[in-house]
């Protein structure tokens, strides 16, 4: 245990890398709307590991980086709560927040040392009539500690987001044991948090879709995004769960930055590109499939719901415009405009990230 406090392995660092993108832009877009957020950090640590950042110094670091903006400096307030069932990681952080100077509207609520099962009530219980942009950073240390109640209960919140770490490869390993008892934490795990239950699943990736689209039904999502920490004999997961298409988005965003395919970070070092690069990935070709057949099923799509099914599918915008480039120089697709005209030039499609107008993709018989 004391190695995990005195320094920072890679899979940590990756973690706390995505974590840090993530919440510098997710900061910049709600403050600019809403001018305030609350930020949960539910298992907080002790704030580094060695000499590296952990989460919670993390945070204030961007925070404090954003709220020196311009248009924010002035109006614009974040609040921030942290808690640790450890007490000595929370008597570490505190000493490691006396050395953070903080301005006046980074607002820090004194620190908790509580289970997460006994924090959580009163968190929600404070947060349930605020309309204000809520964000929850779990970070259990083993699997058992967060249960889909727990997140059931968070995601009734209004304007709410998690990033879920999952330490799930334990429970890849052992998923397909049939011999697992009725109360090994494994299996509870298993039939909890993934559709097929104890299963000789594929591969990792196939795990984590089962997680994604568990996750999906059971809190009535469509946006839910897995993040594969890849360190070759050990692996681990981030899950992002949001109700915004744009949350999601910056995700897809972030991945796709780390990795041609989107699926994660390799930790041990970078697999050999592929020659057409994120395009050339088997995980772009399925998509390809995926939205041609949506398509041909539904006759017809807007840009609107191509947009949103290529976020679903962890792409981008820019990832859907070639492949409709390609239907329809092939003929297996036409693009018109609302009033109903034919569409011949690319710039027209107003498949993007910010959409002007619509556009109506149909499929040719």
């Amino acid at each position: 245990m004391n190695e995990f406090y005195n320094e920072q392995k890679n899979l940590t660092a990756a973690k706390i890398e995505f974590y840090q993108n993530y919440i510098e832009i997710y900061l910049i877009k709600l403050l600019m709307g809403f001018k305030k957020c609350f930020i949960t950090d539910l298992f907080c640590g002790a704030g580094k590991n060695g000499n590296n950042l952990g989460s919670p110094l993390v945070l204030i670091d961007r925070a404090k980086y954003v709220l020196a903006i311009p248009q924010l400096k002035n109006n614009a307030q974040i609040y921030i709560l942290f808690n640790d069932k450890d007490k000595g990681n929370i008597d570490n952080l505190e000493v490691e927040l006396k050395n953070v100077a903080v301005s006046e509207n980074i607002n820090i609520y004194p620190i908790k040392n509580k289970n997460f099962e006994d924090i959580l009530p009163l968190v929600l219980k404070q947060l349930k009539e605020k309309i204000t942009p809520k964000f929850f950073f779990l970070d259990p240390f083993t699997y058992s500690d967060v249960k889909m109640k727990h997140l059931m209960e968070i995601m009734s919140l209004k304007n709410t987001e998690i990033l879920l770490f999952l330490p799930a490869f334990h429970a890849y390993r052992f998923a397909s044991d049939k011999n697992l008892k009725k109360d090994h934490k494994t299996r509870i795990f298993l039939e909890e948090f993934t559709e097929e239950g104890v299963f000789d699943y594929e591969n990792i990736d196939d795990f984590l879709l089962s997680i994604k689209n568990k996750l999906r039904k059971e809190l009535g999502l469509d946006f839910v995004r897995p993040i594969l920490l890849d360190g070759g004999a050990r692996k681990n997961s981030l899950f992002l769960i949001t109700k915004n298409q744009d949350g999601m988005m910056l995700m897809n965003n972030i991945a796709l930055k780390k990795s041609e395919d989107g699926k994660g970070v390799n930790i041990k070092g970078s697999r050999q590109g592929t020659l057409f690069g994120t395009s050339g990935t088997p995980k772009f070709k399925q998509f390809s499939l995926n939205l041609s057949e949506e398509i041909r099923k539904k006759g017809q799509m807007t840009n609107l719901e191509i947009i949103k099914f290529t976020i679903i599918e962890e792409f981008l915008p820019k990832h859907a415009k070639l492949v409709l480039l390609d239907l329809i120089r092939r003929d297996k697709v036409r693009a018109f405009d609302q009033l109903g005209n034919k569409i011949s030039k690319s710039t027209k499609f107003c498949i993007a990230e910010k959409v002007k107008a619509v556009s109506i993709f149909k499929y040719v018989p």
